[in-house]
């Protein structure tokens, strides 16, 4: 099973946060993938509403935690995972700002 078919798959079991229409037909974009991590834009078919997630695909046992940081296959370290609450605040950042990303970026 592919990436989007396994996206698809779970979408199913969700409705749209803003139409409350089921997610089984949403727009499914793979904007990055490398190694066990995606990062994927989902559309509401229904009201275009858009999301960005992160997909972290668990590689190890649950309970096989991670003490040190991860270090990528060029040896680089590669930081945590992104957290929900940060998730919340780009999503807060990106809802209160009209204009082009680099604008935004450029005043942090």
């Amino acid at each position: 099973m592919d990436l989007v078919q396994l996206l698809r798959s779970q979408a199913r079991k969700y409705r749209c946060v803003q139409c409350g229409e089921s997610m089984a037909e949403c727009g499914i974009n793979v904007l990055a993938q490398q190694g066990n991590r995606a990062l994927v834009r989902v559309t509401c078919r229904s009201c275009n509403d858009e999301n960005l997630l992160q997909i972290i695909f668990q590689t190890e046992a649950p309970d096989a935690a991670v003490t040190a940081p991860s270090v990528d296959e060029g040896g680089e370290r590669v930081d945590a995972p992104i957290s929900g609450d940060e998730i919340l605040e780009l999503h807060e950042i990106l809802a209160g700002h009209a204009g082009p990303l680099t604008e935004l970026l450029a005043r942090r």
